[in-house]
């Protein structure tokens, strides 16, 4: 659905939802009015950011939480829309603003900028699933977020899309089978 909601124009978009009795249709250019058409497009970045199918979530941060901690930062929209469009590099004003997201997302009354500095708090005053990653794990994870939201999702009507190697956009590559997983890292704060 939030692929749709940022393909939605002026134009009618239904899609149905559920099975069965629980079938229902959705009316999607209707949804995507009232969010704005800016912040509609910015949706499948969000899902990738906050958590998909090929991108890891916040540990105890679900999507309620992660919509309600956008509201207040009007700015993320700009930073997502940045990665929408299949970027080369990852813009340090889109991190700057995703840090500070972040920040609020693990706690809402913080008034840090930075994750690597509100680490240091947070671990004084709330559980370890609680606190933010490191600028490196956080750089990482936008990265992949990124790669599915930007490269892959902003390309989902080309006929050939053009996908650069994964393995410069936070993963690795098994040379055995062939499979990709998250990049890790060797140090920590």
């Amino acid at each position: 659905m939030k692929l749709a909601l940022s393909l939605s124009n002026e134009d009618e978009l239904w899609i149905d939802f559920g099975t069965g009795k629980n079938l229902r249709f959705l009316a999607i250019h209707e949804i995507t009015s009232s969010l704005g058409p800016i912040k509609a497009h910015a949706l499948p970045m969000f899902h990738a950011l906050t958590g998909c199918d090929t991108v890891s979530s916040f540990v105890v941060h679900g999507k309620r939480s992660a919509w309600a901690t956008w509201n207040p930062i009007p700015e993320l929209t700009n930073a997502l829309l940045t990665l929408t469009d299949a970027p080369t590099e990852i813009p340090e004003e889109a991190m700057q603003v995703i840090q500070r997201y972040v920040v609020l997302l693990c706690d809402r009354t913080s008034t840090h900028s930075e994750v690597n500095k509100a680490r240091k708090m947070f671990g004084r005053k709330t559980s370890v699933q609680r606190i933010s990653p490191t600028y490196a794990a956080l750089e990482q994870h936008v990265r992949r977020a990124a790669f599915q939201g930007g490269h892959v999702w902003g390309q989902m009507l080309a006929t050939q899309p053009q996908l650069p190697s994964p393995t410069s956009w936070g993963w690795t590559s098994d040379e055995e089978d062939g499979s990709y997983e998250p990049a890790t890292l060797d140090h920590t704060l």
